[in-house]
């Protein structure tokens, strides 16, 4: 039956479900196949012994078409991981995916923090910011693997997350984001980078940036100063050539 469960039809899946006799992994087979109906999905949401599986619940919880408060009753009981899935598996029913992202979000404070740097390389967006707003560096730095993030999320970790002298270090090496012109710049204004990180990437501005970050009285003297040797050395080697 485990390998025939997903070519089969609704009526022979609602048929196997009746008999009763099925494992975990052949329950979450029934649920995974297209032909499962809403009837099928309720026959095995009323099994204490099949819901007694979050894989089983939050594939309910998933199942479009399930009945709403049901579906959202669910979600309290499962892992982070199965709230996350909710929350970005396309199929499921909008109201659901909002409710997974809010559970989400409120459990994030009790998250461990080896939790949290795996929700940091997985998130979405709805959950970027609150993740940003870390002064963890092993969750900022996980952020920066994020496929999802883009150049002005970092630049705006760089402008506004407490984050320790670390993970600056680790952002300047990063395979990825140490290349970004804007990201470099974000750098070089940042008050709270260690300043051997800001002189490196202020060497890699322009002229004119170096000009502007030499009159920003917002800035520590001795980084006005090093832009302002930097932009005079420039124009004398723009001249000389």
């Amino acid at each position: 039956m485990a390998r025939k469960l997903s070519a089969l039809g609704p009526d022979e899946l609602l048929a196997a479900v009746h008999g009763g006799d099925l494992d975990e992994l052949q329950v979450l087979e029934v649920l995974r196949n297209p032909y499962c109906t809403l009837e099928i999905a309720v026959q095995i949401a009323d099994s204490p012994h099949w819901t007694s599986s979050h894989g089983v619940r939050e594939l309910l919880a998933g199942h479009r078409g399930f009945p709403l408060a049901r579906a959202i009753s669910l979600l309290p009981t499962l892992p982070w991981t199965s709230l996350l899935q909710l929350a970005q598996v396309p199929r499921t029913p909008p109201v659901v995916r909002r409710q997974a992202e809010k559970k989400l979000l409120d459990r994030l404070t009790k998250m461990t923090l080896g939790e949290k740097v795996a929700l940091a390389r997985r998130a979405h967006r709805p959950l970027l910011q609150r993740l940003m707003a870390t002064s963890d560096e092993e969750v900022l730095a996980a952020l920066l693997d994020n496929p999802r993030v883009v150049e002005g999320d970092v630049v705006l970790m760089v402008n506004t997350s407490p984050a320790p002298p670390e993970f600056y270090f680790t952002l300047g090496r990063h395979h990825r984001w140490s290349r970004s012109y804007r990201v470099r710049l974000a750098l070089a204004e940042c008050s709270r980078a260690p300043l051997p990180l800001v002189l490196s990437a202020m060497v890699q501005l322009n002229p004119m940036d170096l000009c502007r970050l030499s009159d920003r009285h917002d800035l520590p003297e001795r980084i006005r100063g090093a832009a302002e040797t930097l932009w005079h050395r420039r124009r004398l080697t723009t001249v000389r050539e």
